[in-house]
């Protein structure tokens, strides 16, 4: 088996691929918002069609297209950012939950890929009710992305303040990977690189904007291809171990 795009396919085939015993299916959540000014507005949204397909290729899964807008407040100083209001955004999560559980899908994979959806999707799936034979699953903490980021940074020699959380050397890398024609690298320039934790605080609680001028968290410069292919690997590797220990763990399959 190998994964399906849930939106290039007919009804009937969808429905004869659940019968025949494909009831994974991963929805992504990416975002649109500023990325500073080498990196395109889309980029979670990116992260989420690609790192999406590569999850859904592990699990031999459906993916259905990413939600494209996410909870992206922090990042309303810039020009171009879409954001929705978080109980928006865990509604349409419930939504489309529901909508999913209705046709026999078994397991449900919400995957943030903007590290603003991480709580909103945890929130949203711990206030969902019960539903009958029904697994969701999702990863509420952003720790679980900078946690499968920092060991390949480290190998690669890139420092904490380097790597960032936004828009630094591990998000360009992983863009120059996947869609290298959207990054202009003879943009890329540092933004704040100073303590990361007191920095995250801000960067959620106050806005992007209050830390970096330019909308950069970390530095991009020594962004590659390669250490792209890095991160993106782990990351899957990372989410498929998780989420085939939480099904285990529930007795799903």
């Amino acid at each position: 088996m190998t994964a399906l795009r849930l939106e290039e396919l007919t009804w009937p085939q969808v429905r004869a691929e659940i019968d025949a015993g494909r009831q994974t299916v991963v929805v992504p959540f990416g975002a649109v918002e500023q990325h500073g000014p080498h990196l395109p507005l889309g980029t979670d949204a990116l992260f989420g069609d690609e790192i999406g397909w590569a999850l859904a290729e592990r699990l031999d899964a459906f993916l259905a297209p990413t939600v494209r807008a996410g909870c992206s407040s922090h990042h309303l100083a810039f020009a171009g950012t879409i954001s929705l209001r978080e109980e928006t955004f865990r509604q349409v999560a419930a939504d489309i939950v529901a909508s999913l559980a209705q046709h026999g899908f078994k397991r449900i994979v919400l995957l943030p890929t903007h590290g603003g959806n991480f709580r909103p999707l945890g929130e949203a799936v711990a206030q969902m009710p019960p539903l009958d034979g029904v697994q969701v699953i999702t990863f509420p903490d952003v720790s679980v992305l900078l946690g499968a980021i920092l060991p390949v940074a480290s190998s690669l020699g890139i420092t904490p303040q380097e790597g960032g959380v936004h828009a630094g050397e591990w998000e360009t890398s992983m863009v120059l990977a996947l869609r290298p024609e959207l990054v202009h690298m003879d943009r890329g320039e540092a933004g704040y690189v100073g303590d990361l934790m007191a920095g995250v605080q801000r960067f959620f609680q106050e806005g992007v904007h209050t830390i970096s001028e330019n909308g950069v968290f970390g530095d991009p410069r020594r962004a590659s291809e390669a250490a792209g292919r890095q991160y993106i690997d782990h990351i899957v590797d990372v989410i498929a171990a998780m989420v085939d220990a939480q099904s285990q763990r529930s007795g799903a399959a």
